[in-house]
């Protein structure tokens, strides 16, 4: 029988503050919060409070399942519909490639298949405002990494365009309208947007870990109301248990029915493949997957040093929330998952179900996968062709591609273990034009990749900065490495100014104005100290 004590077991053996500051978690069962608790201290430098379950934290883009759950309320309402172009509710509305400005759906942006690349700055404007100036004026300038509907693509720029049309059909700034659609019908009273309103309850802070170990509060506090749709809300285990509950319990809250089972079903349900042997996919703002073969729906965030995670596992109505102030909480929740649902370790189930099997396509159709791609999470990958077998090299290591399913293969170790998961999108009789490496998409590129030269690395030496977050880049015996932190990892030479870092994907040097900018995954901008 699993215990209360055994789920705190969990954590007191793995919780450590001198690498975790603060952490909290809440484990829900059926209609009832069975486990809260706090670790830890909101702030280690001034001898800060204890963390409770009622301590706020940020939680990233685990604020995108609380965006989507209000818009389903909007569309229940029947103030907007789901396959409608949003140009209907933004005439202004407008992407750089104008043919696509007419096909983007709420669907889409709800289920990342909109085509826009990531991004959203950490530091921005503060004021109302700040979220239709930012479609008026950074959208547009966007370039679609695919076309709308065709595959999916996580981006943060999809959950902020979503979150202006809930403020354009309610006439209400995006804060105010999450608070009086879901926050209050909930009771989710530290649930928040605004700082201002957040330091007035206790608030976990985030901490850098320098490099002699020690953990030190991190004096700056990102804010951006243009991205408050997509990563940037705050809250608490309990409020986030309210929410598992609803989810949990087709939409009802206590007495009160805050979503119909019918979009409660919808949000949990298929949207888009993203080609893994776990059957990981795009749910409107939740993704589902399996965990040792059960299913789960799932979204983890990540905003500064801070990290959260969701995981319900609706048929047994078994939700688990963690927030913290480092990089702490995913394994774990998935840990008590195991325990609470006395799950074992074993192969996947769905790899084994799999059993790989001679592929139903013809030569023409594997040569059409042949060829050079680049994603900005999983790096460069060279498909090729050899005695009718299709190989992958991914970042440098080959390995031959097994098949699994139409489109879709993976690689394994030599023991036969699945390593990287491989989808091949293609059109109508079109050769790939991309591929789903790991459940994120690389583009056929014409690129030489692999080749670089060192000697135009010591340049890109040092370290970088975009106010918030703080990174460096090194050479060690003509050896690239990335340092976040603590942690070293060697880099793979693309070209002369790219790089792949595990983690991280693409790293990019250039210069700006006379001074060295590093872009990471394309998107995220930090110059040179």
């Amino acid at each position: 029988m699993i215990t209360i004590d055994s789920i705190d077991a969990v954590i007191q053996r793995t919780f450590d503050q001198t690498k975790v500051p603060g952490f909290a978690i809440a484990v829900v069962k059926d209609e009832e919060i069975i486990y809260a608790k706090g670790f830890g201290s909101t702030n280690l430098e001034e001898g800060g409070a204890p963390v409770t379950p009622d301590t706020i934290f940020r939680i990233g883009s685990v604020s995108k399942p609380l965006t989507g759950s209000a818009i389903m309320r909007l569309v229940e309402a029947g103030k907007v519909d789901l396959d409608e172009p949003i140009v209907n509710y933004i005439p202004e509305f407008r992407l750089r490639a104008p043919e696509a400005t007419g096909k983007v759906t709420l669907r889409m942006l709800l289920n990342h298949t909109a085509g826009l690349p990531d991004g959203g700055d950490m530091v921005g404007k503060r004021d109302p405002e700040a979220l239709g100036e930012y479609v008026r004026e950074v959208i547009p300038q966007l370039s679609l990494i695919a076309p709308p509907g065709f595959l999916h693509a996580y981006s943060n720029h999809h959950l902020n365009l979503a979150g202006y049309v809930a403020e354009r059909v309610t006439g209400m700034p995006f804060s105010l309208f999450m608070k009086e659609w879901l926050f209050d019908p909930l009771h989710m009273s530290r649930t928040m947007y605004d700082p201002l309103i957040a330091m007035t309850y206790p608030l976990a802070l985030s901490h850098d870990r320098h490099p002699d170990g020690t953990l030190r509060v991190q004096h700056n506090f990102p804010e951006n109301a243009a991205n408050y749709p997509s990563y940037f809300g705050m809250s608490s285990v309990h409020d986030m248990a309210k929410f598992s509950i609803m989810h949990l319990n087709n939409g009802r809250f206590g007495d009160v029915q805050i979503l119909s089972p019918e979009s409660i079903e919808e949000m949990h349900s298929f949207q888009a493949d993203r080609f893994t042997l776990s059957g990981l996919a795009s749910g409107l703002t939740f993704f589902r997957d399996t965990y040792k073969g059960v299913p789960i729906i799932k979204h983890a965030g990540a905003i500064s040093t801070y990290n959260s995670a969701l995981l319900l596992q609706p048929e047994q109505k078994i939700g688990i929330v963690t927030l913290s102030s480092q990089d702490y909480g995913w394994e774990e929740a998935h840990e008590i998952l195991s325990l609470l649902l006395e799950l074992h370790e074993e192969k996947l189930q769905v790899f084994a179900a799999a059993s790989f099997h001679e592929p139903v396509l013809d030569e023409a159709s594997w040569q059409s996968c042949e060829g050079a791609y680049i994603g900005s999470l999983r790096g460069a990958a060279i498909v090729s062709m050899s005695d009718n077998q299709l190989f992958l090299k991914l970042n440098g290591e080959e390995r031959p591609l097994k098949y699994v399913r139409d489109h879709f293969f993976v690689t394994c170790d030599d023991d036969d273990n699945p390593l990287d998961n491989v989808g091949f999108i293609t059109g109508e009789g079109e050769a790939a034009s991309f591929i789903m490496i790991n459940g994120s998409p690389c583009q056929r590129t014409t690129e030489q990749l692999f080749q670089s030269d060192p000697s135009a690395w010591q340049s890109f030496e040092g370290n970088y900065t975009n106010g918030v977050l703080h990174f460096s880049f090194v050479l060690r015996d003509e050896t690239p490495v990335f340092i976040d932190e603590d942690t070293e990892i060697v880099c793979v030479p693309l070209k002369d100014n790219l790089f792949f870092a595990d983690g991280f994907g693409l790293l990019e040097f250039t210069e700006e104005n006379g001074a060295i900018l590093l872009t990471i995954q394309g998107t995220w901008r930090f110059f040179k100290s």
